[in-house]
């Protein structure tokens, strides 16, 4: 047997293996020679049949065998010799396989990088010292007391203001037409009496309509005018304007609760200075969560710097159109229209090829550290985290989450061991970075 290798690419290599007549022809005559003690042919026991009888009978079984072992053969003396770490093999080539004639076939393989692993221990990370001020602890304690406030009538005579409830009338118009009249489906939207509008553009009933409510009093007027983009649900209206004839009817207004005994006993605090503290523990914590991700990519960022690999040209198609489809998801998910998303598929896709390459050069250089450092991820981590997600998802146990969620637990265990190994080796690194800045006294 002949094994040959050459590098096709960065991480591309053309095998290539021959067998010489002679070498078929053994094969052949130990498979044979093994149907003739145990093949059955009728007439005769076990082991008695003439041979040329056996070979009759079951040459062209034996010929499938023998060119799935061949391959097999082949394949693991390539691996063997040339110590390939293959992540992706396609493209068989093969010659006709007949006795005593020799045999070969080629095979395209995508292997792993091979590289010089940058230095990675002592990276120079900045750390910033995290601080909460006093305003930030009073805005977010604002913020959550006007998400507890109820709306109520206006006290005092005032125009509308962002986040006011607002009642209006209204009819609306296209094309100078009223709207019942464009489309049956548009009837429940063609006309209003005391509706209620949030004059925010979160909450408005159509885009665009509640902010111009703002400045606006009791009995004003206004044209609001809302655009119909190609996703609106009523077809008679897509690509249209309408014209919203509106009054304003009545005017709410949301009241923060005060700070007062009730409130705190609702919130389980003593008084003020406690539920400050309070806030002020809870921006401290996501604070200091969002400056160790920053260090982290700081880190990650000089890493891959520092390194110089390829990624094997299979993984990164795959990891590209992996992207692809989480972009997609997460732009559908946010509303974006599906045209916009077509429209803009070429950027996504490049996008995405980058953001490819990145993830697995990432990928290969913290497994070669977590082989270096001897990180490992046991059995029991990997466990403990599938109870955590069985847990939280309500099931009463890991299987019955699986099955929930229509996972493979193979699948499963592979990749979340990856991803803790990827964080021990990235926690492993930040241990041994160099801290500078503010903060590089801090313990985090």
């Amino acid at each position: 047997m002949n094994v040959t290798v050459e590098n096709t690419g960065p991480c591309r290599k053309q095998l290539k293996v021959e067998f010489s007549a002679e070498e078929i022809q053994k094969e052949y005559d130990e498979s044979l020679a093994v149907f003739a003690r145990h093949g059955r042919v009728k007439g005769f026991r076990p082991g008695k049949a003439p041979v040329e009888m056996i070979r009759r009978t079951y040459d062209r079984q034996i010929v499938e065998g023998l060119h799935e072992h061949l391959l097999a053969k082949g394949f693991q003396q390539a691996l063997k010799e040339h110590k390939l770490d293959v992540v992706a093999e396609y493209d068989l080539q093969k010659s006709a396989l007949q006795t005593g004639q020799p045999f070969s076939f080629s095979l395209t393989l995508d292997v792993a990088p091979e590289f010089e692993l940058p230095a990675y221990k002592g990276i120079e990370v900045e750390a910033k010292k995290v601080e909460i001020a006093d305003e930030a602890v009073t805005q977010a304690l604002d913020r959550y007391l006007e998400g507890m406030g109820k709306y109520e009538d206006l006290a005092e005579s005032r125009p509308v203001k962002e986040g006011d409830m607002v009642a209006v009338d209204y009819a609306a118009t296209v094309d100078g037409k009223p709207m019942a009249e464009i489309s049956e489906k548009a009837k429940g939207l063609a006309a209003g009496a005391d509706f209620w509008v949030i004059a925010n553009e979160e909450y408005s009933f159509l885009p665009g309509f509640g902010p111009q409510l703002v400045g606006l009093r009791v009995g004003d007027s206004k044209d609001v005018s809302v655009a119909f983009d190609a996703q609106a649900p009523i077809a008679e209206l897509r690509g249209k304007t309408g014209v919203f004839k509106a009054t304003v009817k009545k005017i709410r207004a949301r009241t923060k609760p005060a700070l007062d005994e009730a409130l705190f006993q609702s919130l389980h605090v003593k008084d003020e200075a406690e539920l400050r503290a309070t806030f002020r523990t809870m921006l401290q914590g996501e604070a200091e969560r969002q400056e160790l991700a920053r260090r982290r990519n700081q880190l990650i960022d000089a890493l891959m710097k520092g390194a110089a690999l390829e990624v094997p040209e299979s993984e990164e198609q795959e990891e590209s159109h992996r992207i692809v489809y989480e972009m997609v998801e997460e732009n559908t998910r946010r509303g974006v229209p599906e045209q916009e998303i077509r429209d803009n598929l070429a950027k996504i896709s490049e996008s995405a090829k980058k953001a490819a390459k990145d993830r697995l050069k990432l990928r290969y250089l913290l497994k070669r550290i977590a082989r270096e450092e001897k990180i490992e991820v046991a059995d029991a981590e990997v466990a403990a985290v599938l109870n955590q997600y069985a847990a939280r998802s309500g099931a009463k146990s890991v299987k019955e989450w699986l099955q929930r969620s229509k996972l493979k637990e193979a699948e499963v265990r592979k990749g979340l061991r990856a991803d803790l190994l990827t964080t021990k080796t990235i926690d492993a690194l930040m241990g041994h970075a160099k801290l500078t800045g503010a903060g590089a006294g801090e313990k985090k």
